[in-house]
């Protein structure tokens, strides 16, 4: 008898792991499998926008939006979005702006986001999102400069959170970045967002269990992205909204999300958990060359203000850090946003130099600030 429940159980446990292996699929079906038709051309007062795209480094096709003023060799910004994000949610006002102030911008999605090819989707890989950024460089010094659309030797990188470090170790060790703009960027993992315990043994079953399907060629495995403190998710916030609770939207940001033509869920590739504590990009600030501008937020708990200062404290000459009497997400949004443009733009006009700016200091006068703490 003991001999027969011990078998049977084997047999459930073999089932069950056949299941999972096979079967399982974390919510991974709904993305959707083909990124959206083109935006049209689109011409505005301070200037134009239009697709385009560019081969990263395997091929897969990466889409931009590429925003001009109306003049030629304007300097451009590369900016692309942070966790999960694509380029139509909170980031085109704030490259509209840049464009007002006389700097085109290349914004643009990484591979598996947005506009952009590549399979499987959400997959978020911070080594390849480095080398989309010098993708990304390389189409603005190679087929924009040549064209005259931009100076080819005033580019700067852009990035926020997540992407925030990303371009920072894209820029690091080269020649031919004039600045990076890093808004309350990833520098490390903040030591109350590690995973321990539960969430730990969790997340290392789902990253093992995607990395072994996708070596046999099945569906992948994703992870909850964002949710609140003590869900399970790669990045609680108190400014998320709930994973189970609708009467918790979270911040205005999520509240107001434009929704993606490409499709967008709350959740990343689980496989993406393997590599990620050898992605370290404040080991990578000795090694710039250009000035940076850090972003930080007093109330920020994704990216501790503490932490962007350790940073700052690593950047080269000519480098300054603003910090801002906010969240983490209040930074993409007015009022906070009109203060940030403005410190923005003014950081971008000592690296790169002006563009041609209309009208420019009538608006710059206008613009109202937030409670800014300043660090040259």
């Amino acid at each position: 008898m003991p001999t027969s429940v011990a078998l049977a159980a084997l047999f459930a446990l073999a089932l069950g792991a056949a299941y999972l292996l096979l079967f399982y699929d974390n919510g991974q079906a709904g993305f959707r499998r083909r990124p959206a038709p083109p935006r049209p051309r689109e011409v505005r007062p301070e200037g134009s926008l239009e697709t385009v795209y560019f081969p990263a480094s395997d091929s897969t096709q990466l889409e931009g939006w590429l925003l001009r003023p109306h003049a030629a060799s304007a300097p451009l910004v590369i900016m692309a979005p942070g966790l999960t994000g694509t380029k139509d949610g909170h980031l085109e006002p704030l490259a509209w702006r840049f464009v007002g102030a006389g700097f085109a911008v290349l914004l643009f999605d990484f591979r598996c986001f947005g506009g952009s090819e590549g399979e499987p989707r959400h997959w978020v890989d911070p080594f390849r999102q480095v080398d989309d950024y010098r993708a990304a460089l390389r189409y603005a010094q190679q087929t924009l400069a040549r064209e005259g659309a931009i100076a080819r030797d005033r580019i700067a990188l852009w990035g926020s959170s997540f992407s925030g470090g990303s371009a920072l170790v894209a820029a690091a060790a080269r020649d031919d970045v004039a600045a990076v703009v890093a808004q309350c960027p990833f520098l490390a993992t903040p030591p109350h967002l590690e995973p321990r315990g539960q969430t730990l043994a969790r997340f290392t079953f789902w990253t093992l269990l995607d990395l072994t399907r996708a070596k046999l060629g099945l569906a992948p495995v994703y992870l909850p992205a964002f949710g609140q403190p003590g869900e399970l998710a790669f990045a609680p916030s108190r400014e998320n909204p709930s994973r189970f609770d609708a009467a918790r939207p979270g911040a205005l940001f999520w509240r107001t999300l434009p929704k993606p033509r490409g499709g967008w869920e709350n959740k990343l590739l689980a496989r993406f958990l393997a590599d990620f504590d050898r992605f370290q990009p404040l080991a990578a600030l000795p090694e710039l060359r250009c000035p940076a501008y850090f972003i930080a937020a007093r109330q920020d708990d994704l990216v501790p203000l503490e932490l962007v200062e350790r940073g700052r404290a690593l950047l080269p000459p000519g480098s300054a850090l603003d910090v801002h009497d906010c969240g983490h997400f209040d930074l993409y949004l007015d009022p906070v946003l009109a203060a940030n443009a403005a410190q923005q733009i003014a950081f971008l006009e000592r690296a790169l130099g002006s563009g041609v700016r209309p009208n420019s200091s009538r608006a710059r006068a206008s613009t109202p600030r937030v409670s800014v703490q300043s660090s040259a």
